[in-house]
């Protein structure tokens, strides 16, 4: 958890964000003009930690004042809400936001979603803070700033969550019974905009906690059609992956921050495969409101296949679990808790790549050409190699020669 220090300086807080060379050039061009940086870098920057997107208020033609700033930086333009805000998206991921004031800075502020991002910076008049959006960082609160910032954008709901996660905090009481009296209304946002805030709520340390409050105002059974108690049950099981998150291997952990799909890094994967868990088939309607690459429901589809599979009374068929989980294999081990298996599953794919007989050879022993009896016998060998009864070429053949 990072630590809520706050003690910066005036002059070391204008340091810190001046230092970051896209903040230090869009003051340096924006000069005479009204000039803020709001938001999440302001809220990131007080956390100890940085942020890739800047958002700022700036006053007059904020088109001409994004071109200017794009010929330094590069990057791809792209214009949101009806002209009132301009996004330079960089190659790096980076994204710099520049909105037109909605009145004075303080009512502009004011319309924003929660008081840890109302928070503005410039270089002339520092820290502006109307809402103690500083004090609520501190004690790790979200705090609506009003009911009718929720219904002016519901998406604003799942993001109380996923804010409370990433500072490890509470929703304080009354912003968390305006999330329970507008929760149908997420039907009213877009699938893409929705999974990208659940995908970084996967993507958090303490995801279950949150999942769990979601779950029990009644917003998260509006976005995954499953039933209440499965997906209680699945959160507790994501609860216990992430207990367990410190015990895992040093590759384990690395592995866990990469990108999988989408913004989904290899923990959130974990996480959704275990949310979306249920007993018969996982239907395109019970997650009509997820809007998942190929890649992503494919790995869903196989680690559901090796999940059931490893639940079957047969210790001998880890041939099997591996056989039918395919690339997911090694999110079954981890999520069923069978991490032990891992050098197995090594094994096995080293096997699966490269078997003591090829293709060719089986074909020329058997005269078989091809068909599904080709696919048989490539496995039963393999198979016979992974339980250790073959060893050798010669053996492989005998096994061969037995099974026509």
């Amino acid at each position: 958890m990072v630590l809520l220090t706050m003690k910066f300086s005036p002059e070391k807080l204008k340091r810190k964000i001046l230092r970051d060379k896209y903040n230090s050039l869009v003051f340096e061009k924006g000069r005479g003009r009204e000039l803020y940086l709001v938001g999440g870098f302001v809220r990131d920057i007080l956390r100890g930690i940085r942020s890739k997107d800047r958002d700022y208020i700036v006053s007059g033609d904020i088109r001409s004042f994004a071109k200017e700033i794009r010929k330094i930086t590069g990057g791809t333009i792209v214009e949101l809400r009806k002209e009132h805000m301009i996004r330079i998206a960089l190659k790096n991921g980076t994204t710099l936001d520049f909105s037109k004031p909605m009145g004075t800075l303080e009512e502009d502020l004011s319309k924003r979603d929660f008081t840890i991002n109302a928070i503005a910076w410039s270089p002339s008049s520092g820290i502006i803070d109307p809402y103690h959006g500083i004090e609520d960082i501190q004690k790790r609160r979200i705090h609506l700033l009003a009911k009718e910032n929720l219904i002016a954008d519901p998406l604003r709901m799942l993001r109380a969550y996923r804010f409370a996660a990433e500072l490890n905090g509470y929703i304080e009481k009354r912003t968390r019974n305006s999330l329970k009296m507008f929760n149908n209304m997420i039907n009213e946002t877009s699938s893409e905009r929705i999974t990208l805030e659940l995908f970084n709520l996967l993507n958090l340390k303490h995801s279950a906690k949150y999942l769990q409050m979601a779950l029990s105002d009644d917003l998260l059974t509006d976005i995954i059609s499953i039933n209440y108690s499965q997906l209680d049950r699945n959160i507790k099981d994501i609860f216990k992956l992430e207990q367990i998150n410190k015990k895992f291997s040093l590759k384990i952990q690395v592995l866990l921050k990469k990108i999988f799909s989408q913004i989904l890094i290899y923990k959130g994967l974990l996480c959704l495969e275990i949310l979306l868990n249920k007993k018969d088939s996982l239907t395109p309607q019970a997650i009509s409101k997820i809007k998942m690459s190929n890649k992503i429901i494919k790995r869903i589809e196989l680690a559901y296949k090796g999940i059931r599979k490893s639940k079957e009374k047969e210790p001998d068929k880890l041939f099997d679990l591996f056989l039918v989980s395919k690339e997911a294999a090694m999110d079954v081990l981890i999520i069923t808790g069978k991490c032990d298996l891992l050098k197995d599953y090594d094994r096995f794919r080293r096997i699966w790549k490269r078997g003591l007989l090829s293709s060719e050879e089986i074909i020329k022993v058997t005269e078989v050409k091809t068909g599904p009896r080709i696919g048989i016998m490539i496995n039963e060998i393999k198979r016979a190699q992974f339980e250790g009864r073959i060893k050798t070429k010669k053996d492989a053949i005998r096994l061969l020669i037995s099974i026509i």
